[in-house]
């Protein structure tokens, strides 16, 4: 575009070589026509990578959204199957046989630690989603730890806690699922009060040092697998902040809000 307006900016010297101020007029308005359409051309692409940028963090809080939904209705149906256990249970400890009633209880009550991972923090959204997230951990032998004050985050609408803690506990599980000891498959969770502010804590082990991009965020190679750049919008809508450290094998990633 740019060697088209220099080639048609000069065509009045062909035409009318002897007409130097027409020449200089002519030239002008072809130049500053030039500057306004690669302005334009410029401004277009800027807004199509915004709105693909947009697009991504769209999709992002939308799948949290659903695996919240999703979630909800699972643990629906895992207190009724818990429920149905400990009827179970109390049959089973009117049978005679011992040695039958001992080994019935022992998987009776194995299969109800399993189930036994829900959370109670304050915030009916936060606990579908921890306890939705424990009970995957314990399915992939990971071992997350959580000590949350769910009233805190009452301010912030579901779809908010969604992306903000959804998407953080995504990121954190992919990472540590990656660590072939399973030892090592560790995960911290932490979301307090602190001067003021709402401090929500998300720590997962990991052996390897976390590589940022451009953008102060984890190079999607380097650690987990999902897009942060919700979180930190999601944070930045409430005149919150988005942190990211690694040290001594740990990877932590901080989001604190200001408390309402």
């Amino acid at each position: 575009m740019a060697l088209t307006v220099f080639a048609v900016s000069n065509l009045s010297f062909i035409a009318e070589a002897q007409a130097t101020m027409s020449v200089y007029y002519i030239r002008t308005l072809v130049d500053i026509a030039g500057v306004l359409i690669l302005s334009v051309q410029h401004e277009q692409l800027r807004e199509t990578a915004l709105h693909s940028e947009l697009s991504a963090m769209d999709a992002v809080l939308h799948r949290q959204y659903e695996q919240y939904r999703q979630s909800k209705e699972n643990i629906r149906l895992i207190n009724r199957r818990y429920h149905e256990l400990k009827m179970q249970i109390a049959a089973i400890r009117a049978e005679r046989d011992q040695a039958k009633q001992n080994a019935a209880l022992a998987e009776m009550e194995s299969d109800i630690r399993r189930y036994e991972a829900e959370n109670k923090t304050g915030n009916p959204v936060l606990d579908t989603l921890l306890t939705a997230k424990s009970l995957y951990c314990q399915q992939h032998g990971i071992n997350m730890t959580c000590v949350a004050d769910g009233t805190l985050l009452n301010f912030l609408t579901t779809g908010e806690i969604c992306t903000i803690v959804g998407t953080a506990l995504d990121n954190a599980t992919e990472s540590v699922l990656t660590e072939q000891d399973p030892e090592k498959r560790l995960i911290r969770t932490a979301i307090y009060a602190q001067n003021g502010f709402v401090m929500l804590r998300f720590e997962n082990y990991c052996t390897q040092p976390v590589e940022l991009g451009p953008d102060g965020l984890p190079r999607r190679s380097s650690h987990g697998g999902y897009d942060l750049k919700s979180v930190r919008a999601a944070a930045e809508a409430r005149g919150g902040t988005l942190t990211l450290h690694w040290e001594n094998e740990w990877f932590t990633l901080r989001v604190l809000l200001p408390q309402k």
